[in-house]
């Protein structure tokens, strides 16, 4: 990938930052970096115009300095590194699953149980317009925590902390469990990905999944990064609308160290 242009008109939230690391939340509906059709307009873009010396410095052998990616249609925070030696020293971390990544999202109907674990291996193929996952046994080990944290209206709050990274692995799982992903328009429960683009451009103005907390070890202190995405209004405007108390169930005594 070539050096990204800097385009200072692409807005993200600075979650964290110091000289070595930096974590940003990224809207729903964004690129996380370029690609065909968004050369300019992606978060990477964006942070570019603020941090783009760093960043070029590492290169695109150490991706400048992306940690990891979200979908386009998921909001949340988003890691980068600053340093050649935070970046080997992070990617060492995610790939010894020593990062905890925490979403929340709202699923229709009710889970099968109060809280659990999805261990469905994904396999990830190009159908139609669109590359997606979907159960195989022959598949990628992809391994999702759950726990419900509020349930009315047909609707219910969830809390997942992943352990693998696989595309599209909540969205994938929780359909699978015949409770996809609310405003989820391509996975659907116990159905075939619907793969038309149209559909999943509608998904990026619609689901409500959000990269809620990002914790991992610093590459410089002994302490750990642990940063906070407060949910986005729209996010928060539909669990009202669904009667559920946000504030109150992500602030249940204990959920942050729950490993569901």
């Amino acid at each position: 990938m070539p050096v990204p242009a800097a385009n200072p008109r692409v807005r993200f939230e600075t979650a964290f930052a110091d000289e070595h690391v930096l974590v940003v939340a990224k809207p729903r509906g964004r690129v996380t970096m370029p690609g065909r059709g968004h050369e300019r307009d992606t978060l990477l873009n964006g942070v570019f115009a603020e941090y783009g010396t760093a960043l070029a410095r590492l290169g695109a052998r150490r991706d400048y300095g992306l940690l990891h990616r979200l979908d386009r249609a998921t909001s949340g925070l988003v890691a980068f590194a600053l340093t050649s030696e935070a970046y080997d020293g992070l990617r060492e971390a995610f790939a010894t699953r020593r990062v905890e990544k925490t979403y929340l999202t709202i699923v229709r109907r009710r889970p099968p149980r109060r809280s659990g674990i999805v261990r469905i291996r994904l396999a990830q193929t190009r159908r139609g317009e669109l590359r997606v996952s979907v159960p195989d046994s022959r598949g990628v080990e992809a391994i999702t925590h759950w726990q419900t944290l509020a349930s009315a209206g047909g609707r219910s709050l969830v809390s997942c902390r992943i352990e693998t990274g696989r595309l599209h692995q909540i969205r994938a799982h929780f359909a699978a469990l015949g409770c996809p992903v609310e405003g989820d328009t391509v996975y659907g429960a116990k159905d075939p990905p619907d793969t038309r683009a149209s559909v999943s451009r509608k998904a990026d103005r619609s689901l409500l999944l959000h990269a809620w907390r990002l914790s991992m070890p610093h590459p410089a202190r002994r302490q750990p990064v642990s940063v906070v995405a407060e949910p986005p209004g729209h996010f928060r405007a539909a669990v009202a609308g669904w009667g559920m108390d946000l504030d109150m169930a992500i602030r249940a005594p204990g959920l942050q160290n729950r490993k569901g």
